[in-house]
């Protein structure tokens, strides 16, 4: 899969490959102009004090390296052409990836972004300059051989010893990089739940502790970055330290072979300025040392996550919008990342214009059953079925469209209340929102507001009250008139105006053919419920029309006579 990727994209930024391999040819070649002319001067002009041939030779070697300021521009928007184009293509299947994980439950998810990020800024850096560079080391070695082998043998030492610092430095970075991003994602994990849990923190004086929390995962971090940042700082310095050594000690070496009548003048300055441009790409390299561990780690991730949770082909054959019933047959299901099942065997059929209450105890299985009829959870047997058809056989977008969902915590995406109620559909007509607030009673209350439905509101909507954020989600879930509108305690928060704009809602559902699925603990809101589900440690105890079933529970002394014939003559539509 690696080497297809690498293969994909070589393809496709292949007129930006050769531009960045000519350029680097023609770059590393003008290199030589600034020895070639030092040779040029001390051996030529200076003996025969000619002016003009300095001033030909100057003119010459300025236009040289006007070229070369030309040719290291064009190599670099050439790497940030590539830089660009591969964050482009990747950025849909890391973002699935993520969000892939993300629901199996994994806490690694954002570090796939930040591993795109960071091969952006390695590919748009110095960092590929110097691994394109290195391997014209060895045309330096040779015209430096071709001066004087002693001059070469001395250059190609230093060359090894600086290799044995480079491979140093990459086998004690990857180790150091591999435990900092580890212990980067805990940190953050750390740092995001002492944020979200601020206001309890602060009403139950847990504020010390927490901060205490997140400073242990914070002092782990800064040894593991100090412990990285030395590791590359010692040993870069000593790259850098041990090149400077070595010019000197070319041009000393240069200096004895003019003694002994074995060189010229010239040499000495042509083969310094040689060893120090043949050094240079290696001293590169360790300076972004760093940056390449980082992004080849975050590559290997990424690699491995585009394989494993990539997005689902497109299907040729687009289904219908659904409409039929929906069946779900023997599922067994487990939380992600966890072997226990929470739902065992379940088995039920609901048909359009029915609507189904979920009830039970705590931990029943509730909840886990909404989150699989929507397909966040996969179940490890079984299957459902939506007008006989597998969900997976829809597309995403199109079984979307079909579906409305409020969870038990309503998230709200920072936006206006249009845009928040209409899914952020550019698409989206005024009056599919408007008819989507009133199915869920908000029409009114939006309009209380100054700005109406162009109301801003932030990610957390702390500018609403839970009730609101909760009939908000209540109108997002309707918008479009889904068939499949499944509900996750929605009516935890409203008050009685609240719970009739529920009831007219799930009315609303049912009399345009759809279904509607409602886990909720309160049996007042049954009133527009058609059939009943008992769930009860993840087995369905339970299920048939709603007044049979609840009989059986007050038969069985789950609940009294009185309480439900109270509450559903109280409830009836």
């Amino acid at each position: 899969m690696e080497r297809e990727m690498i293969r994909r994209f070589a393809e496709r930024y292949r007129r930006s490959l050769r531009i960045i391999i000519i350029t680097s040819i023609l770059l590393n070649l003008m290199v030589l102009a600034g020895s070639i002319y030092m040779l040029l001067v001390y051996d030529s002009v200076l003996p025969s004090g000619s002016v003009p041939t300095l001033v030909g030779l100057f003119a010459m070697l300025s236009l040289l390296y006007l070229f070369q300021g030309a040719f290291e521009v064009v190599r670099s928007e050439a790497l940030l052409t590539i830089a660009n184009g591969i964050h482009r293509d990747l950025f849909e299947p890391v973002h699935y990836a993520a969000t892939s994980r993300t629901l199996k439950g994994r806490q690694d998810s954002l570090q796939l972004t930040r591993d795109l990020d960071q091969i952006h800024a390695f590919l748009a850096g110095m960092g590929p300059v110097a691994i394109i560079d290195l391997p014209w080391v060895i045309l330096f070695l040779i015209i430096l051989f071709a001066l004087h082998w002693w001059l070469g043998f001395a250059a190609l030492c230093g060359t090894l010893v600086l290799a044995a610092i480079a491979w140093s430095t990459s086998r004690r970075s990857a180790e150091g990089t591999h435990r900092l991003l580890a212990l980067t994602g805990r940190r953050f994990a750390a740092s995001q739940a002492e944020l979200r849990f601020a206001e309890s923190a602060m009403a139950m004086g847990m504020q010390r502790r927490l901060l205490a929390r997140s400073a242990d995962c914070d002092a782990e971090y800064l040894e593991a970055q100090s412990y990285l940042s030395r590791a590359i700082s010692r040993l870069g310095g000593a790259g850098r330290i041990f090149r400077l050594f070595l010019q000197s000690l070319i041009l000393t070496v240069g200096a004895l072979l003019v003694i002994d009548n074995k060189a010229s003048g010239g040499i000495i300055i042509a083969s310094s300025i040689l060893a120090g441009r043949a050094l240079a790409p290696v001293d590169q390299a360790l300076a972004n040392w760093r940056g390449l561990s980082a992004a080849r780690e975050g590559w290997s991730r990424i690699v491995s996550a585009v394989l494993s949770d990539s997005p689902p082909k497109e299907r040729q054959v687009a289904l219908a919008a659904p409409n039929g019933e929906v069946s779900v047959r023997d599922i067994w299901v487990a939380p992600p990342g966890s072997q226990k099942f929470v739902l065992t065997g379940v088995s039920l059929t609901i048909l359009p214009g029915q609507a189904i209450a979920v009830i039970g105890p705590s931990a029943a299985g509730k909840s886990s059953l909404a989150k699989t009829l929507l397909g966040i959870w996969h179940p490890a047997r079984g299957e459902i079925r939506i007008d006989g058809a597998t969900p997976d056989q829809w597309g995403t977008e199109m079984l979307g469209s079909s579906v409305g969902y409020v969870p038990q915590s309503i998230e709200l995406i920072e936006g206006t209340l249009a845009e928040n109620i209409a899914r952020f559909d550019s698409a989206a007509t005024s009056e599919t929102i408007i008819a989507a607030a009133r199915a869920a009673g908000l029409h009114e209350m939006i309009l209380a507001f100054p700005n109406g439905y162009e109301t801003n509101v932030s990610g957390g909507g702390n500018e609403l009250s839970a009730g609101q954020r909760q009939r908000l989600g209540l109108a997002r879930a309707l918008y479009g008139d889904p068939f499949l509108v499944v509900l996750d305690e929605p009516n935890s928060n409203l008050d009685a105006s609240g719970d009739a704009a529920l009831s007219k809602a799930i009315l609303g559902v049912r009399e345009r053919g759809g279904i509607v699925v409602m886990v909720t603990h309160r049996p007042a809101t049954l009133g527009p419920i058609t059939h009943v589900a008992v769930l009860n440690s993840g087995r369905l105890a339970d299920f048939g029309e709603r007044d049979a079933v609840l009989k059986r529970l007050a038969k069985d002394g789950e609940t009294s006579p009185a309480e439900a014939t109270s509450k559903l003559e109280t409830t009836a539509p």
